[in-house]
């Protein structure tokens, strides 16, 4: 593995355990098996890091919602590998390493909602017109509307203050905001789709 993505690796990781502010350069240069002077060759301070490493993990994102795409049967399948995928990302962010993004990395911040906006909203909806297409979803949806709503119950899961960790379970969150909405939005066929992934969920 390239030292350049190594070092990524290895601090994306120490920021998803540790958060951002407690983990140093220093820190990351140890646990990377390299050399402080080798980590800022790569990347000039921290907030490089940081940006560059939620670019790396954005661009996985992104190819991630390109396979649910292209590898499901129909709209229904594509979102409950969304729900899926988000369950995982649950697993890994911590809560903390959020709060400090938007509090002290601005521009980094900026970066991750201009993502949501040109990548997952777009993902989103490119989601409703396929269900529509294939007749699963209502035709009568107001797509600009029902995408920012998924999106904001997407959000919402990462929440803290709505879903603290001690009292809920990410994956049963997300599983019931997402049979909902997909049960809301759903033609009769859709709907019966969407109720055969509700018995798989259940097994």
């Amino acid at each position: 593995m390239p030292v350049k993505e190594r070092i990524l690796e290895t601090a994306l990781r120490m920021f998803r355990m540790y958060g951002i502010k407690s983990v140093t350069m220093f820190d990351i240069s140890r646990e990377s098996g390299v050399s402080k002077k080798t980590v800022y060759e790569h990347f000039k301070d921290k907030e490089e890091l940081v940006q560059e490493g939620m670019r790396f993990v954005q661009d996985g994102h992104e190819q991630h919602l390109t396979d649910f795409r292209q590898h499901s049967a129909n709209a229904i399948e594509e979102l409950m590998k969304q729900g899926e995928y988000m369950v995982m990302l649950g697993k890994t962010i911590n809560p903390v390493m959020l709060y400090e993004l938007q509090k002290y990395l601005p521009n980094v911040w900026k970066q991750i909602e201009t993502f949501q906006e040109d990548c997952l909203l777009q993902a989103i909806t490119a989601n409703l017109q396929r269900g529509i297409k294939e007749e699963i979803y209502r035709k009568d949806l107001r797509l600009d509307i029902v995408a920012r709503m998924r999106q904001l119950q997407l959000e919402t899961v990462f929440d803290q203050h709505q879903f603290p960790g001690a009292k809920f379970n990410m994956h049963e969150v997300i599983e019931q905001i997402t049979m909902n909405f997909v049960l809301g939005i759903s033609t009769e066929k859709g709907r019966k789709i969407a109720e055969k992934h509700l018995q798989i969920l259940e097994n």
